[in-house]
């Protein structure tokens, strides 16, 4: 058995010699990210795979894209960031009757944290090389009110900032927009408080939550360092005390690795989390805003393949 990195643990993984794969991308990316993408796709064709390309025109043109391909794709490669990721993976696990390609990545978008997470080369040469010639690693990805996520599912504090931070300013300023908002939100300090239920026994009160598979947040902090997508759990991050002093030290503490040592802040496993309180509160799931309060938080019905170092 091999493995993408710890985070993979108990994943079994399987050679996977890719010759057709589709590539989804956004066209209107930018002039360097257009450029990797074209030596990327070169470096496929050296390999002998077959590419086609598929453009992306606007929200849910990836999901179409990953659950109406055919059944001749051995590789399904996203061209992006993690939203378009989540759109990928959400149309690959709608594909009920149909065979499942591999979800393959490109990591050309903002924030990449699947694609740190499981360590996927950036070189043009070595990612055409796992594209074609990587291990198929099976990831176990969560399900929020019937959404996948690969990532994450948060509620509160970071729901509450991606929810309301200014697609215009990101796209101008990129993560630090992010920051803007979220000293918006520490100034505003309107408390919230939500219940969570665990497996359907522990009951906790909590001013924020975040539900991971992955082990990071935000591309390079890491939130639970327990968390593992290739195992079948949930990893609850539970920050219980709220107002501005404990944010800031909730804050702190993730900027230096020691957010398991602040007050206020636990993880559990589970299978199975709901939270209620606050309902219509913004949810975020994989860093952009999909519903909202109440949430039932579960696992995905089958793994999905991913081509992994």
């Amino acid at each position: 058995m091999t493995r993408a990195d710890d985070s993979a643990e108990a994943s079994e993984s399987r050679p996977s010699p890719a010759r057709r794969l589709l590539v989804i991308h956004n066209p209107t990316a930018g002039r360097r990210r257009r450029r990797h993408l074209a030596a990327v796709v070169s470096e496929l064709e050296k390999e002998g795979a077959e590419v086609q390309l598929q453009e992306t025109a606007r929200t849910g043109d990836a999901e179409r894209a990953a659950r109406d391909c055919g059944s001749d794709f051995d590789v399904v490669a996203v061209a992006g960031g993690d939203g378009t990721i989540n759109e990928a993976i959400n149309g690959l696990m709608a594909r009920e009757r149909l065979p499942l390609p591999a979800l393959g990545i490109i990591p050309i978008g903002t924030t990449n944290v699947l694609s740190r997470d499981l360590r996927i080369p950036r070189q043009a040469d070595a990612l055409a090389r796992l594209l074609t010639r990587g291990r198929i690693l099976d990831i176990h990805v969560g399900c929020a009110n019937g959404r996948y996520f690969s990532l994450m599912c948060g509620v509160g504090m970071d729901a509450r900032i991606v929810n309301r931070t200014s697609l215009r300013l990101k796209k101008k300023i990129g993560k630090l927009a992010y920051v803007l908002q979220g000293l918006r939100e520490l100034v505003a300090g309107v408390p919230h408080r939500y219940r969570v239920e665990i497996d359907g026994s522990e009951v906790v009160d909590a001013s924020s939550v975040i539900v991971a598979k992955s082990r990071f947040y935000g591309g390079e902090f890491l939130l639970a360092p327990q968390a593992a997508i290739g195992r079948p759990d949930l990893q609850v991050c539970l920050f219980l005390r709220g107002g501005r002093l404990s944010t800031l030290l909730y804050i702190v503490g993730m900027g230096t690795g020691h957010l398991d040592r602040i007050p206020g802040y636990r993880t559990v496993v589970a299978k199975r989390v709901r939270i209620a309180g606050h309902d219509g509160d913004p949810v975020q799931l994989d860093g952009d805003p999909r519903g909202s309060l109440p949430m039932e938080i579960g696992l995905g019905e089958r793994p999905l393949p991913v081509v992994a170092p």
